[in-house]
């Protein structure tokens, strides 16, 4: 439910309420009870009911029990047509036709009425500040910010305790303000949000969960990450079955550089079954990374992709395959990165296989993923594995052939010089090999000579 439809819900409660009330007025009409001495300040001001207007009222109110909204307005109307009428009873009549209206759900005509009520001066202190609130409350409904401050202000100036629902309204309102306004003009109302917001929640003893929230929002407004935090925690022993608390306080904590609670968090979650989405499990994953646990990163990308929970894309095994060569397993990390190199829109990963392969003389697996690799390329990327494929070719002693992927490599400028030197390198390895070569055959001619002659 909104914050508008639960405004406005309540303001139909009080609506209710305040009619009733109207019949205590009512029957305080009668001449005799007003012949004691009242004390000003708890007694209507002007006039009184008489019994003609009480009993009216109460036909009314009758009605609006009932939901008859329309025949209730009538005898307010008719009410109203009556001459003689003394200023309480013009400001009940008000009174009860806004209330009336409220229920009806008629919201934008209620002000003019309340106002009217309040202009006579005749209501008793407890009426007018009952007024002066539901008036606030539905300007702030209306999006009249202002009107509602100024309200909410008198308010608060005639009471003594101010309840904690009061700050609530008064906090919300500029916070509306503050979303209004851009710059140092929203940082103010921001700032001024945050004391009645904060005492909304000091003063119960049993703060809604629409309140710390708001409180998580000015703050984060006003960037005070390590107040967003500890008010997050206490969102999340409020509601720990909520996970954007959770993910909302590790993204926090990271960004205040408290990783080991940003770690110990996102694990709670996991644990409780919180976790569901991708960005979520990388966003574990990561962390368990970043804090020297490699391993568990890799199982827990393993587990979310098992589980659908992360969309098995080249990024995804990359992260995998990372972690496990971080954790130093060299083999278990060929296979996820096999998959990236797949998925992969160029031969990034195709290349990083290659080395591996490279770094083991698997020289056959390396050239099968270096070709993949120059495959699907970008230009700048080609240069660096027509490298490699030399590299893996010559270590087959495939020596045209790496001398061929030499000569395409030093085209680039980034491998040039590197290429050069291979190209030097496989030309004196030619150049053994035919040496090799030709003793080997002298070695046979001489054998064969001397077995020759001995026969």
């Amino acid at each position: 439910m909104t914050m508008a439809r639960r405004a406005s819900l309540a303001l139909r409660r009080l609506a209710l309420c305040a009619c009733l009330a109207l019949l205590f007025f009512a029957g305080a009409a009668d001449a005799q009870s007003r012949k004691k001495e009242v004390d000003p300040k708890t007694q209507p001001q002007q006039g009184a009911l008489s019994k003609r207007v009480g009993e009216k009222l109460s036909e009314a109110n009758d009605l609006l029990q009932t939901d008859q909204y329309d025949a209730a307005l009538k005898i307010i109307d008719e009410l109203a047509g009556r001459r003689k009428l003394d200023p309480l009873e013009i400001a009940q009549i008000h009174r009860f036709r806004g209330y009336i209206l409220l229920s009806k759900g008629e919201t934008e005509k209620v002000p003019a009425e309340f106002q009217k009520s309040l202009d006579q001066h005749a209501l008793d202190p407890l009426a007018e500040q009952q007024m002066t609130y539901s008036l606030a409350q539905i300007y702030t409904q209306l999006g009249k910010h202002d009107q509602a401050l100024a309200l909410i202000n008198t308010w608060f100036e005639g009471e003594e305790e101010p309840r904690p629902d009061a700050y609530f309204l008064k906090a919300t309102i500029l916070v509306q303000q503050a979303n209004a306004l851009e710059g140092d003009a929203a940082t103010k109302k921001w700032k001024e949000a945050l004391p009645p917001a904060k005492a909304a929640v000091d003063k119960d003893p049993k703060p809604r969960e629409s309140w710390v929230q708001m409180l998580v929002a000015i703050y984060s407004n006003l960037q005070d990450y390590p107040n967003v935090a500890d008010t997050l925690q206490r969102l999340i022993s409020m509601s720990p079955q909520k996970k954007q608390y959770w993910t909302q306080l590790a993204a926090v904590q990271n960004l205040i550089e408290r990783e080991a609670g940003a770690l110990a968090t996102l694990q709670l979650a996991h644990t409780a079954g919180l976790l569901t989405d991708d960005r979520e499990y990388r966003q574990l994953a990561r962390l368990l990374f970043l804090r020297e646990m490699p391993y568990w990163c890799a199982k827990v990308i393993d587990e979310g992709i098992k589980g659908s929970q992360v969309k098995a894309d080249a990024d995804a095994y990359k992260l995998m395959s990372n972690c496990l060569l971080a954790s130093r397993e060299m083999d278990l990390a060929l296979e996820p990165l096999e998959k990236a190199g797949e998925l992969a829109p160029d031969g990034e990963m195709y290349t990083l296989l290659g080395q591996m392969h490279l770094q083991r003389d698997r020289f056959q697996p390396a050239l099968e993923a270096l070709n993949k690799a120059l495959a699907k390329a970008k230009p700048d990327q080609r240069g660096q594995i027509d490298l490699l494929i030399g590299v893996a070719q010559l270590g087959q002693n495939n020596f045209d052939a790496a001398e061929r992927a030499f000569n395409a490599a030093s085209a680039d400028k980034k491998v040039h010089a590197a290429a050069a030197s291979y190209l030097k390198f496989l030309n004196d390895q030619r150049q053994r090999k035919q040496m090799e070569e030709m003793l080997k055959a002298q070695a046979a001619e001489l054998e064969g000579e001397a077995k020759s002659g001995s026969l």
